[in-house]
């Protein structure tokens, strides 16, 4: 069997999920309220456009599908921003979905942008907040492929890379540390399945994909992710006891070099800007 490995990635924007999320058990029409607030969502498009659609457009394989996963209540402005940048960018592909839980959505999310000759797809999550490093496209495929020729990803099998910078928007003073995880993130992992998606990485808490799934990790020798802290996240991110700090000229250094970033459009996010 000639195997086709397709790269999926779904990056869900501000989608009213039935569970997964601190907000998720408001009723529907506070729930919404909340998302679609527009100083929120202006926010959340700014951190789009600035750091998560760059760091994908940067990718040295661009081989690859991204699906923005939204809900069909999103207001029409909103829905046609989305529109436009899929228009802009080949590797999009925005899907609205009525609300439903988490895993049923991202299933159908990784369906709509499967092709016909797909046997397996490796699939990723990212936030709109968060890059990735300009090659994990391509070290994804590539081990991917290569645990799928061995036989190991015979069943659901992750792959994640371990290396990554945390940003602190709101830290003029040290930014940036960067950290090795002890467990998977989200962020810079995937999950290799067979076409018809008998599971996918939005199935279980990323800590704890181990627990339920074989999986292969990298430590890395550069890192393979940008996760940012800033009012808006859901998940109470902080940085972690033993990250190290990083001199801001490094980070703003990596941000182009690493992850394909313009470091001033993207230093602008801050509310004060770093000091060195």
């Amino acid at each position: 069997m000639t195997v086709r490995n397709q790269i999926i990635g779904v990056l869900r924007f501000s989608y009213p999920a039935k569970e997964g999320f601190a907000v998720s058990g408001l009723d529907e029409a506070a729930l919404e309220r909340h998302l679609y607030d527009p100083a929120r969502l202006e926010t959340r498009f700014r951190y789009l456009e600035t750091i998560t659609l760059p760091s994908l457009a940067a990718q040295t394989d661009p081989d690859f599908r991204c699906v923005i996963l939204a809900g069909t209540t999103l207001p029409f402005r909103y829905r046609k921003r989305l529109r436009s940048l899929e228009e802009s960018h080949p590797f999009l592909q925005c899907v609205f979905l009525e609300r439903m839980g988490a895993l049923a959505a991202g299933k159908r999310a990784f369906r709509r942008a499967s092709a016909a000759e797909t046997t397996h797809i490796t699939g990723f999550r990212i936030d709109d907040d968060d890059a990735v490093a300009t090659d994990y496209i391509a070290r994804t495929r590539d081990l991917a492929d290569r645990l799928i020729g061995a036989g190991l990803a015979d069943a659901p099998t992750t792959l994640s890379f371990m290396r990554g910078i945390y940003w602190n928007l709101f830290d003029p003073d040290a930014p940036f540390h960067e950290f090795r995880e002890p467990q998977p993130l989200g962020l810079a992992s995937a999950m290799i399945t067979t076409a018809d998606l008998p599971t996918c990485i939005f199935r279980y808490n990323h800590r704890r994909l181990p627990c339920h799934v074989p999986g292969y990790t990298l430590p890395g020798e550069a890192p393979m992710f940008l996760r940012t802290l800033h009012a808006h996240n859901d998940s109470g991110r902080s940085i972690p006891p033993h990250a190290t700090a990083m001199p801001t000229r490094k980070g703003r250094k990596l941000m182009a070099e690493r992850f394909g970033l313009d470091p001033e459009a993207a230093l602008a996010l801050m509310p004060v800007p770093p000091k060195d």
